[in-house]
């Protein structure tokens, strides 16, 4: 009867021990695999461009322009972020804004923001290096923001943050107006 019982105590113990060798190897690889974190890929289309024109930076004060933030959500968790402000500079100095309405990106998914720019432009003619770019006919821009928010994966919720930084060139002396950008992310939980 002893015998039985230390046998039946040695199988306890081994099987209980392979079962959590077995449950840490799946919960590392679930670590470093399905939810390692992904940066999220941004691409900024500049759609409003096509709607000005050259004179509206010489004449105009302010320039308003629709953009459209395309947001690819990498991630095995949504990100809520809250409303934030994108900050367009011009040879370090500040030239512009985008607010940015709180939204939420699902999980592997991609999503669209279209948003209204600011610019500037009287304060991109006072500086003699803007001027040149715009009588050159390109300009180059970079916008900046920081998103605030959750990230949720599987009910747990982790506070965190999306920066950005998106260089962009307008073409102002093409007829119809147009830009390119490229783009940076970084995510931090």
């Amino acid at each position: 009867m002893i015998k039985d019982k230390n046998y039946a105590l040695k199988l306890c113990c081994i099987s209980a021990t392979v079962i959590a060798i077995i449950t840490t190897v799946v919960l590392v690889t679930l670590a470093f695999t399905v939810f390692k974190r992904h940066d999220p890929e941004l691409v900024l289309y500049p759609t409003g461009l096509a709607k000005l024109q050259l004179d509206d930076f010489i004449t105009q004060d302010t320039i308003t322009s629709v953009m459209v933030m395309s947001i690819r959500n990498r991630n095995h968790g949504s990100f809520k972020f809250e409303n934030t402000t994108s900050h367009i500079t011009y040879d370090g100095e500040l030239v512009g804004w985008v607010p940015i309405m709180a939204d939420t990106i699902p999980e592997e998914a991609s999503m669209n923001i279209t948003a209204q720019a600011t610019l500037r432009a009287k304060k991109l003619r006072e500086n003699p290096k803007a001027i040149n770019d715009i009588v050159s006919g390109s300009l180059n821009l970079t916008a900046t923001a920081t998103m605030h928010g959750k990230m949720s994966i599987m009910g747990i919720k982790k506070k965190g943050s999306v920066y950005t930084e998106c260089h962009m060139t307008m073409y102002i002396s093409e007829v119809p107006i147009r830009g390119d950008s490229k783009c940076w992310t970084k995510l931090e939980i």
